[in-house]
Order: structure tokens, then sequence, then C-alpha cells
């Protein structure tokens, strides 16, 4: 066995963009490690679009086909059903971000308990988007004032479609994942973390974060995915 460098590929919540990974890439790069974030089409979609998880799913694998050697796929929230739903090669590990980690059939209403959350706001057009005065709380609570403001300038409607879709083969059954549990998340409960979703990973690690670890400790995400990106081959 030999040890190889995984490139690190972001796929970022509802709402979000690429632009949520940008405190953790340079200190990534610093250390070697390539990186690659993704944009997904059902956020800032066009009213009536109907894009769904497939599309999302499939946007990621065309990025992935552009990579050689191995990859770290790593999903934050609504990203992790994304992540469960692709189908690569390679692939060596799942990293999952206080994210959804569905069992098969499952969508990600089902994998929150069977309703959308009181704070999503339902639009016109079969779009949806987090409750505007409630977003600072429930996404960057530790971040300080300014770098909150900045993120929620950010957040984008989403395609609802998105959130009813099922995972027929979640691809952690096969593939070594780490869960990573947010011990301040305003939006996915520590139990939920720990004992749900977790369990079904290979590891569990525990950041005392909000659910937006990328932005309140980027160093200690970045420290935690280039450990993991070092991928044990034949």
């Amino acid at each position: 066995m030999y040890t190889t460098q995984s490139t690190i590929v972001f796929v970022h919540g509802a709402w979000h963009g690429s632009w949520c990974w940008q405190r953790v890439i340079p200190l990534l790069e610093k250390r070697g490690v390539a990186t690659l974030a993704v944009d997904l089409p059902s956020v800032g979609a066009e009213p009536g679009s109907g894009i769904d998880l497939s599309a999302d799913a499939a946007r990621v694998e065309s990025v992935l086909e552009g990579v050689s050697g191995p990859v770290l796929l790593c999903g934050h929230s609504y990203g992790g059903m994304v992540i469960s739903r692709v189908a690569a090669q390679n692939v060596t590990r799942l990293v999952y971000v206080c994210a959804f980690m569905p069992l098969e059939g499952q969508s990600l209403v089902d994998a929150g308990g069977g309703k959308p959350a009181p704070w999503i706001q339902v639009l016109d057009g079969g779009l949806m988007q987090p409750d505007p005065t409630r977003s600072a709380e429930l996404f960057y609570g530790d971040c300080d004032p300014q770098l909150q403001e900045w993120a929620c300038a950010r957040i984008r409607p989403q395609s609802s479609a998105t959130m009813m879709e099922p995972v027929a083969h979640p691809s952690w059954r096969n593939i070594p994942s780490t869960y990573v549990v947010c011990t301040l998340d305003a939006i996915m409960p520590l139990d939920v973390q720990r004992n749900v979703f977790g369990r079904n990973a290979s590891e569990v690690v525990e950041l005392h974060a909000s659910h937006s670890p990328f932005l309140s400790q980027p160093q200690a995400l970045a420290d935690l995915l280039a450990v993991r990106s070092r991928a044990a081959s034949p």
C-alpha cells in the first residue's frame, strides 16, 4: 500500500454556492491539497425549472470526470444528499459536514423527519428560500456580524424539487465516510447528527461550531479534511 493525495471536491448546501468554501480552500492549497468547488444548478434556478437532485448530482459527476486520481467528496447539509447520489469510480472518501446522509429510498424531506423546516419559505415557481430574518442565526450563529451580513447577502432561492427526490442507492454504503458533527448547529439537531446520520458513517468527528464551520472555523475544517485527503492505494 502507498499513500496518494486526493483532490477535495466541495459540494455546497441549499441556497449557497461555491463561494461558501473560499475561507477553507486557500488553507488547503497552502498544504498542497488540490481542490474544486461545484456550483449546483438548483440554486439560483429560474422559476418553473424543476431542477432536482439528479441534476445537481449530474453536475458533480461532470466535474469528477475531469479529475485524475482519487477524490475526497465533501458535502455540506443538503450537499450530503448530492454526494450520496453521485456515482463515480474515483471517489475514495465521502465527508458529510453536518449533512443529510439518507438511507435507501429517502428524500431530504424523508430524512429530515417528513416535512420541511418551518423557517423555509415557499416561493412562486417551485422555489424556496430560508426566512431572511433568521438566516444569520440559523446558518452563521458563531460568525461575527460582518461575516454574517456578507454570507446572508449571497443566499439564493433554490428549486424545491431537490427536497422531494429519493436516493435509491446511497454511495456511502460502498465508500468510506466521515461524518462531521457540528455541536452548535441551529439547523441540524445534535442528536440527529450523532445518532441518526453519524451511526452510518465509517467514522465520526466533532467540531464545536455552528452550521457553517467553513466560515466560522475554516482552519479546523481544513485540518480535518487535509488528513483525510491522503488516500490509501494498492
